[in-house]
């Protein structure tokens, strides 16, 4: 047997790492896909302009949510500073993005203010409300930091 690290455990073992920020980020995808499903259809019965924009706002929030998770969990593998880094700034960024492609559309597109400036909002608060929840009900218990208590 080897004196080897904590790469001669997985190995041996086959233990998967999980990527935590973006495991996260996946479920919270997941968990909130109703809302990228129910909102559009509620602006279908506006317009049909108005169910495009509102799903590709929506598609576009979501996109700004993984981007953040990837970008946290590239910078904890780099330093922990760069983490509370990305974790501090990343959300400024995330917003740049979000409302960057948003007026992108809005100059390719013709889309419906009304639908769009209600989507991202909606859909914005109802993915933290729902992570909050889940964070509540300690439902993420299977991830490998998720019972650390030792600090």
């Amino acid at each position: 047997m080897g004196t080897g690290g904590c790469g001669e455990y997985q190995k041996r073992w086959k233990v998967k790492i999980l990527n935590v920020e973006i495991e996260i980020a996946k479920r919270m995808l997941l968990r909130s896909s109703p809302i990228y499903v129910l909102t559009p259809i509620v602006f279908l019965l506006r317009s049909q302009e108005a169910f495009f924009s509102s799903l590709f706002s929506a598609l576009i929030v979501a996109t700004g949510f993984f981007l953040g998770a990837v970008i946290m969990s590239y910078a904890a593998k780099i330093s922990l500073n760069f983490y509370y880094f990305a974790a501090l700034f990343g959300y400024v960024f995330r917003l740049i993005f979000i409302f960057g492609f948003l007026l992108l559309l809005k100059s390719v597109y013709s889309v419906d203010n009304l639908a769009m400036s209600l989507t991202v909002p909606i859909v914005f608060l109802a993915m933290l409300f729902i992570e909050m929840t889940m964070v509540i009900k300690r439902k993420d218990t299977d991830l490998d930091w998720a019972n650390d208590n030792s600090s």
